[in-house]
């Protein structure tokens, strides 16, 4: 059986927990997996695997990274 790979989103749909787990197990245990949880793929080409602080795209479907800001060095 294959490896699942779920992320937790909160109201905003930012990821706020990874876990690996069978989708069957997770639904069976809703109240060990609260909240929403959508699939993520570690290693699809096209998809970007969830990383906590990213942010979900319902109309792409993926996941994207939050963007750091540019630190400036001093020369």
């Amino acid at each position: 059986m294959s490896r699942q790979f779920f992320a937790q989103l909160n109201d905003d749909n930012i990821v706020t927990k990874v876990a690996v787990v069978q989708r069957e197990f997770l639904e069976a245990n809703p109240q060990r997996y609260t909240g929403r949880w959508v699939e993520t793929f570690f290693d699809t080409e096209g998809k970007t695997y969830a990383g906590i602080g990213f942010t979900y795209d319902e109309a792409s479907q993926d996941f994207v990274a939050p963007v750091s800001p540019e630190i400036e060095s001093e020369v």
